[in-house]
């Protein structure tokens, strides 16, 4: 009996030891997150600092304490996407094993509906199937633009660097030193695949191919796909097929916005995990590219400048890079209201314009959404690092996707029971909004909003 206490007790004290020693990991994972960012971040200072004094020692300006220097365009160091690291924490994979069974679960509901309704188990994946039967043709269009960028623009820009170059030594001045800028093709092909706006010369690169992690993050994309397609059959086309024979008033469209924030909470993380952390991961694996933060912690967001910054870095790059420190240069280093609201309307648009060939049809709830309403939440609310203001930036964005899911399933729905006119304005005018639908009982009901 006193051996058996005593193993009882051994087991409970590892079992402590062993918690204890994960925390202390999570939190030592942060910290080292944290740690690389304050350190590319004081790199990045101090390089702009450094060619601010070499170039223009009279014309250094003195920044306000409450504002926030403008640095270079990032530093590729080798490192993982953060998620890579936070699942080998066994808490963080709990977290994740949660989805996968409400995945398993969400089969096994549609697996009885069909075997009761239909006696038979229905495998219909009609849906998947018309969301990629013209892949052929984006395929298609995408070599054409591959190539048209890997010869026509790698040409122009030779052409430009070889005659500024011949030009800058025919003044022989002492800046005509400089380096031919063009670079190889070699290195100009690699940065069209490698999954990163910002050109550099050389880049952090792994020495190996772990093809196992490859097919694993494929696989999780794919599985992405099938959780979205579930989520959409189960709760989205029950709700919207038959929407149209009714009326719609504001309570029953205030009913069908809330039911739809769920569904598009899902489609919000589906999407950043399966686009940002698998597809541009196994890509990654694929071109051997060590740098993977493709996103960064936008989940603890306590503001949208900070969820604007931290959920997609890529692009985020690009347009601090490229559009936001140019601005903000051209304008004197005077203002920041300006180059933000430039570069939020510019990457609504763009949005817009992915859905718009997305869907085949003008609507522009996204637009509206992330460049209007986020415009003014990234101004209007306050930026303090609390909980309280984390949970708002969470109920915000639920609302915001339930928001778009629900306009664009019903605009879908609407232009698949009402007849189109043919026109050119039909493709920019939302049907839900005008057209009438007419039901065997000869009644003409308007979607009235």
């Amino acid at each position: 009996m006193a051996h058996m206490e005593e193993t009882i007790s051994n087991n409970d004290e590892s079992q402590w030891i062993k918690q204890k020693t994960e925390k202390v990991h999570l939190k030592l994972l942060f910290e080292l997150h944290g740690f690389k960012n304050e350190i590319n971040e004081q790199f990045n200072s101090l390089k702009t600092n450094l060619d601010l004094q070499q170039k223009k020692p009279l014309e250094m300006l003195t920044m306000n304490s409450s504002s926030r220097q403008i640095t270079e365009s990032r530093i590729f160091i080798h490192r993982n996407s953060l998620l890579t690291d936070l699942f080998q924490i066994s808490h963080i994979q709990g977290l994740r094993n949660v989805l996968v069974a409400i995945l398993i679960i969400f089969i096994i509901q549609v697996t009885i509906d069909d075997i009761i309704e239909d006696g038979r188990l229905n495998l219909d994946f009609n849906l998947i199937f018309e969301s990629f039967a013209d892949l052929h043709i984006a395929l298609f269009i995408w070599l054409i633009m591959q190539l048209s960028t890997a010869i026509i623009v790698f040409m122009g820009f030779y052409y430009w660097t070889k005659n500024r170059y011949n030009y800058r030594k025919h003044l022989k001045s002492k800046s005509n030193e400089e380096k031919f800028l063009c670079p190889d093709f070699s290195q100009y092909l690699y940065f069209l695949f490698v999954p990163t706006l910002i050109y550099r010369d050389q880049y952090p690169r792994n020495k190996i191919i772990r093809w196992s992690f490859v097919l694993k993050m494929f696989g999780e994309f794919i599985i992405c796909i099938f959780y979205a397609y579930y989520i959409v059959v189960r709760s989205c086309i029950p709700t919207y097929e038959n929407l149209n024979k009714t009326k719609i008033t504001l309570s029953m469209f205030i009913s069908i916005l809330f039911n739809s924030i769920m569904p598009g909470s899902f489609f919000l993380l589906l999407s950043s995990y399966g686009f940002l952390h698998c597809w541009l991961n196994a890509f990654a694996e694929m071109l051997r590219f060590a740098d993977r933060m493709f996103y960064n912690d936008w989940w603890n967001s306590t503001s949208f400048a900070a969820y604007y910054r931290t959920s997609n870095v890529v692009v985020h790059d690009w347009l601090y890079t490229y559009v936001y420190r140019e601005i903000y240069i051209l304008m004197g280093r005077k203002s920041r209201s300006i180059p933000t609201i430039c570069v939020v309307l510019l990457s609504a648009i763009f949005h817009e314009y992915v859905m718009v060939f997305a869907l085949g049809f003008f609507y522009p709830v996204i637009f509206l959404v992330f460049g209007v309403v986020g415009l003014v939440c990234l101004f209007c609310l306050p930026r303090q690092e609390s909980v309280t203001y984390n949970i708002l930036v969470w109920i915000l964005l639920f609302i915001g996707v339930g928001l778009q899911s629900c306009l664009y399933f019903m605009e879908t729905y609407a232009r698949k029971s009402c007849p189109s006119n043919n026109t050119f304005w039909d493709k920019l005018i939302p049907r839900s909004f005008v057209c009438y639908i007419s039901l065997p009982s000869s009644k003409h009901l308007k979607i009235d909003l």
